[in-house]
């Protein structure tokens, strides 16, 4: 599995997870994970749970989100997307560019 992304806890959103997509010294670009959607078809279902502490499932929030850099919080060196997940949030990003 190659580590393309980066894992951090997002201040802005109560701490929850967040996929770095991109950064720079002042904003960062990142994709909300959660365990509990509000709306199904707003959310990538993730076949496999990013914490290896956990078994239940997880989706990715379809909206790309432009923080200030000082909310992105703790590195989560555990957390890692399966190949399945990882090409599914790479479609979702590249549909989004287009």
């Amino acid at each position: 599995m190659r580590k393309k992304y980066r894992f951090f806890r997002n201040r802005k959103t109560r701490n929850h997870p967040s996929i770095e997509v991109d950064s720079n010294k002042t904003t960062w670009l990142n994709l909300e994970i959660t365990s509990s959607p509000t709306k199904k078809n707003r959310y990538i279902e993730l076949k496999v749970n990013p914490d290896p502490k956990r078994n239940d499932k997880s989706y990715v929030r379809k909206y790309l989100r432009k923080d200030p850099i000082k909310t992105r919080g703790q590195l989560l060196k555990k957390f890692n997307l399966s190949e399945e997940d990882l090409l599914e949030i790479e479609t979702f990003l590249k549909n989004k560019k287009s």
